[in-house]
């Protein structure tokens, strides 16, 4: 049986991103340049691969890029709650730059020590990454062979790619954020994850946005 392959991305720009907001659980819809970020993406994923299946995070801004790219193939989008973003807590819906203040010594965690960073009244990283891997894991099983596409999140991504590699020591920050609709490459045999590539962003040019670098 030949590996799995599955194509982590992460949404498009959101109107809570264009805010500045740890937006968490909150439904926050893709912005005019995440739809368009969106859209660019399953472009180059159909021209350099052949999806077999599409899941994504029941968040709308996940969905909507998942859409993109199940419409290319002429596929569903298939939800998996497991995919979500951090549940933020008490952080939810709060500005990054407020936070920094407010909770300066939580918030300079997820610099310093990703792993163990946790939104106050909410979910740790290591929570996240590890329901995150749990999902992909049960994607995979299901769909030995195939090649998925998955839409998922900021911290549900770099929180699967700690877990899967292994990397936790807090100076360790090997995996960054990556950009709106960054894509990541993952194979998956005989119950263990492989890490092709990361943060893939060069199909949007001009389209990048990142999170803001003091987080």
């Amino acid at each position: 049986m030949s590996d799995t392959t599955i194509l982590l991305i992460r949404h498009g720009q959101s109107e809570g991103n264009i805010r500045g907001l740890f937006t968490g659980h909150s439904g926050y819809p893709l912005s005019e340049l995440g739809h368009r970020q969106a859209a660019k993406t399953a472009e180059y994923i159909r021209a350099n691969y052949q999806v077999d299946a599409v899941y994504s995070s029941d968040l709308p801004r996940a969905f909507q890029t998942a859409e993109y790219t199940a419409n290319a193939f002429g596929l569903p989008v298939v939800t998996n709650s497991g995919l979500r973003e951090i549940y933020a807590g008490d952080w939810e819906n709060c500005r990054y730059v407020d936070l920094a203040v407010s909770h300066a010594d939580t918030y300079s965690m997820w610099s310093t020590d990703f792993w163990n960073a946790y939104c106050v009244g909410g979910e740790t990283v290591k929570q996240v990454g590890e329901r995150a891997v749990n999902a992909l894991a049960s994607i995979a099983e299901a769909n030995p062979g195939k090649c998925i596409v998955v839409a998922a999140h900021a911290t549900t991504i770099r929180g699967a790619l700690c877990k899967i590699s292994e990397l936790y020591e807090p100076a360790v920050q090997i995996y960054g954020w990556g950009g709106n609709c960054a894509v990541s490459e993952l194979t998956y045999s005989d119950g263990k994850f492989n890490v092709v590539f990361t943060n893939m962003t060069d199909h949007l040019a001009n389209m990048l946005t990142e999170l803001p670098s003091s987080l």
